[in-house]
């Protein structure tokens, strides 16, 4: 890993760490995320297999992150998988808190609602198309350009495979927020649908930031407009 310089940890999740980091030999920026191998396991982690395999089916397409590359190293005597990234630097919810908890809360604009939508139907049109069940979409798993305005989908460690017929699955899948009626239900038949339910949780979120925000301004306004008799907010 003497190529890549840490620069700082961006986030932190049940599968690992995510560092910022910079490659020595070109320059660039990517992101390090790093899968620490317990010494009682058999190998690689089944959530670091499975991420890393559909990744590089995936890998076509500019709307899913790139995998550039998986090193490993060693650690205080312990082994450390890292798969390395192409670097974006913000997710969607840093993004829309941005807007949402700014020093000028204001709601995102109609535009970039629309094109990140557009993105994110086309990434999971691409995962569908290659037989891919994401499982997990939230506003965290999907990283933001925010200079190009571009998204893409990331974290595939709950990731899966789907045939037709369909077979069985787990239910324990998708953060709660996101998560399909028939999921919620404990079904363990499922398809794609489960990954359609959460684009519309998300989409749904950003419509109602635009709602909350645009309350935020109406009542900052009428709270400052102190000839208006007779309104409270």
């Amino acid at each position: 890993m003497e190529r890549y310089e840490k620069l700082e940890k961006v986030g932190e999740g049940t599968y690992g760490k995510v560092y910022k980091a910079q490659d020595r030999e070109t320059g660039h920026l990517v992101a390090l995320k790093k899968t620490r191998l317990e010494m009682d396991e058999e190998g690689i982690p089944p959530t670091a297999l499975r991420e890393i395999s559909l990744l590089r089916l995936l890998s076509q397409s500019v709307y899913v992150v790139r995998l550039l590359s998986v090193e490993s190293s060693n650690k205080n005597g312990k082994p450390v998988l890292y798969l390395v990234f192409e670097f974006l630097d913000t997710d969607l919810k840093k993004f829309i808190d941005t807007y949402r908890k700014g020093p000028n809360p204001r709601p995102l604009p109609t535009n970039t609602i629309k094109n990140f939508l557009y993105q994110l139907c086309k990434g999971v049109a691409h995962c569908h198309g290659h037989g891919v069940l994401h499982r997990d979409l939230k506003p965290q798993n999907l990283l933001v350009d925010k200079e190009r305005g571009i998204l893409k989908i990331a974290d595939l460690g709950l990731g899966r495979a789907f045939t037709v017929p369909m077979k069985s699955y787990t239910h324990e899948i998708v953060t709660l927020w996101y998560r399909a009626p028939e999921v919620l239900l404990g079904s363990t038949h499922y398809s794609t649908g489960v990954d359609i339910w959460s684009i519309g949780c998300i989409f749904g979120m950003h419509l109602l930031i635009f709602v909350m925000a645009l309350w935020d301004t109406l009542s900052l306004h009428f709270q400052n407009q102190k000839h208006t008799p007779g309104y409270t907010f």
